[in-house]
């Protein structure tokens, strides 16, 4: 029995899947996410409701930067596009001069 050799395209940048469908960054979004909702319903002190209401944010953001995508980028790359551009040096150039 002869194996035959196959070529594996190498030029290929793909993020590897880690589990569900995520990629290693996406889901250190959702698990920091889940768990800094989680400590958070641990720490706010009152009924289940307003822990759930003070905890839901948080894990909504965690869930939008691992999961939501806009175009071929996930949100979370959009936002740090959105804050470089936000904090890059403004100048302001008048005239023509030489």
């Amino acid at each position: 029995m002869t194996v035959d050799s196959l070529k594996v395209p190498q030029h290929l940048e793909l993020e590897d899947v880690v589990a569900w469908g995520l990629g290693a960054t996406d889901l250190v979004c959702v698990l920091i996410g889940a768990i800094g909702a989680w400590w958070l319903y641990l720490v706010v002190a009152g009924d289940v409701g307003l822990r759930a209401l003070v905890a839901t944010p948080v894990l909504l953001l965690g869930l939008s930067f691992g999961v939501a995508r806009a175009g071929d980028l996930a949100v979370r790359d959009w936002v740090a596009i959105a804050t470089r551009y936000a904090l890059r040096p403004h100048v302001l150039t008048t005239g023509g001069g030489s």
